[in-house]
C-alpha cells in the first residue's frame, strides 16, 4: 500500500473517531441542594443591674429587725444588702463608736443606692468627741444644735449623688421618762432628714401605735398564728416576731424608693431564735437599742 493511502486511511480513521465523540451526550451537571438557613436567634437580654441597700444602725439592726430585712431584701432578684451594726452606738459618743467614720467607709467599699439607717437611741446623753471629752451635756441649750450638726454631718459623709438615704423614726417605746429623751431626738432627726432632697423620713409610729395613739404591744405576724408580742421585757428591743414585723413594714418601702416591684418572697419553716437583749455598753444607754 503506497504512502499516500496510508495517510488517507488514518486521516479517515480519526475524523471518525472525532464524529462520534461530538455524538455522545454529554453528562449534565447536578447542583446540591441548598438547605434553608435556621433564623438567627435573637440575643437574650442582659440582665437588669442589680441595687445595692446598705443598712446601718444600732442594736435594732444588729439584731431580729436587721437580720430579717437584710433577708427579704436579699432574696429579691434585683437587690443585693449588706449591714453594718453595732449595740448601744449612736452620735453622742464617737470615742466610743464613731459613726462618721465607720458609715463613710461603709458606702465607700459597698457603693450603695440606698442606705436604711436606724439611729438615736442612745443619743440622749452628753455629747462628747472622738477622745472622749464631754463638751456639751444632755438637757443644756447647745445641746440641740450641736446634735443637729452631727446629724448633718453624718448625713454628708455618706451621701453621693444618685444615692437616696432612708432614715426610719425611732419607734414608739411606750416607756414614759425614755420617750421624753426621744421625742427630742426624733424631732432633731426629723428636721434635718426632711430638709434634704437626698433623703426619706420614714414615719414609723402607725406600725407601733394604736388607733388611740397608745404603743402597740401585739399584732398580727406573717408566719404566726396568733397576735404576738412585740417587745421584749426592756419595752425597747424587739422580740423575733416584733422585729419580722417592723421588716415586713420597712421592706415595701425600700422598694418604693428603688422603684422595685415585690419579689415572691420564700418563707421560712420557722423564725430564728429569739436574740438577746443587747447589753449596754454607754454610760447612760441602760434603756436604749
Amino acid at each position: 500500500m503506497s504512502t499516500c493511502s496510508l495517510r488517507a486511511l488514518f486521516l479517515l480513521a480519526v475524523l471518525s473517531t472525532s464524529a462520534q465523540a461530538a455524538s455522545e451526550p454529554t453528562p449534565a451537571l447536578t447542583a446540591s441542594p441548598v438547605l434553608p438557613t435556621a433564623p438567627a436567634q435573637a440575643a437574650e437580654p442582659a440582665p437588669a443591674p442589680r441595687r445595692t441597700v446598705l443598712l446601718l444602725g444600732d442594736s435594732l439592726i444588729a439584731t431580729g429587725f436587721g437580720e430579717y430585712l437584710q433577708t427579704q431584701l436579699s432574696a429579691h432578684p434585683r437587690i443585693r444588702c449588706e449591714r453594718r451594726a453595732k449595740s448601744s452606738t449612736g452620735l453622742s459618743r464617737p470615742d466610743f463608736f464613731d459613726w462618721l467614720e465607720v458609715g463613710q467607709q461603709e458606702v465607700q467599699q459597698h457603693q450603695p443606692d440606698v442606705v436604711v439607717v436606724i439611729l438615736g437611741g442612745n443619743d440622749g446623753q452628753a455629747l462628747h468627741t472622738k477622745l472622749g471629752r464631754a463638751t456639751v451635756a444632755w438637757g443644756k441649750p447647745d445641746w440641740e444644735d450641736g446634735y443637729r450638726q452631727r446629724l448633718q454631718d453624718f448625713m454628708t459623709a455618706i451621701a453621693a449623688p444618685g444615692r437616696k438615704i432612708v432614715w426610719l423614726e425611732l419607734p414608739a417605746t411606750g416607756r414614759h421618762r425614755f420617750e421624753q429623751k426621744l421625742a427630742l431626738i426624733r424631732g432633731l432627726q426629723r428636721e434635718v432628714i426632711t430638709g434634704r432632697e437626698d433623703a426619706v423620713h420614714l414615719d414609723t409610729r402607725p406600725f407601733f401605735t394604736d388607733a388611740r395613739g397608745k404603743a402597740l404591744h401585739q399584732a398580727r405576724v406573717e408566719g404566726f398564728r396568733k397576735p404576738m408580742r412585740l417587745r421584749m421585757t426592756d419595752g425597747v428591743h424587739f422580740t423575733v416576731a416584733g422585729g419580722r414585723y417592723f421588716a415586713n413594714k420597712v421592706y415595701p418601702q425600700v422598694l418604693d424608693v428603688l422603684g422595685l416591684e415585690p419579689a415572691e418572697q420564700k418563707h421560712t419553716a420557722r423564725p430564728p431564735a429569739a436574740p438577746a437583749p443587747a447589753q449596754p455598753q454607754q454610760a447612760h444607754a441602760t434603756a436604749s437599742p
